[in-house]
């Protein structure tokens, strides 16, 4: 199946958001949970989480993007987590008095949101996030996988055709 460059696009965003929800949504979600009490052990299963739920996803939009011969699942969904991670780093600092709800009020958030699709800024957020850890698995991981998958060394989850 020969994909034209329109349907290339809609899938690259499609797993691009893929990728971001599946980083970063348990992210929003433990920060909600916990709130002003965010501390140390909150980051360790950040750490942890999200480069799971990334892989996740990750393996189950493998089979939907194979089916669809498109080639590039890891980079869109990298590019994705990258470019998303201001908004939901701000959304994240909200439940902390941050972010939206910050002493700039909304657009104040805006402002960091728009900040984060630049990849330094996304950078810099996660660390205030607690996330850095996980974004850097990921975005060290993904290319690494890739890397070796290409590599041809027999590994055992990988089929070699007959």
């Amino acid at each position: 199946m020969v994909l034209l460059p329109r349907q290339q696009l809609r899938l690259a965003l499609w797993f691009a958001l893929t990728g971001a929800l599946s980083f970063w949504l348990p992210d929003v979600v433990i920060h909600i949970a916990y709130g002003n009490s965010f501390d140390s052990p909150q980051v360790r299963v950040i750490t942890f989480l999200l480069p799971a739920t990334f892989l996740c996803a990750y393996v189950a939009a493998h089979k939907f993007a194979a089916r669809r011969n498109f080639s590039w699942l890891g980079a869109a969904m990298l590019l994705g987590v990258w470019l998303t991670g201001g908004l939901f780093t701000a959304l994240a600092a909200t439940t902390a008095n941050g972010g939206f709800a910050g002493p700039d009020g909304f657009w104040g958030g805006v402002l960091f949101a728009l900040l984060g699709a630049l990849p330094p800024a996304t950078f810099i957020m996660a660390t205030y996030d607690g996330s850095l850890f996980a974004l850097l698995a990921i975005t060290v991981g993904v290319p690494m996988f890739f890397a070796i998958s290409l590599s041809g060394l027999p590994l055992p989850f990988r089929r070699f055709p007959k």
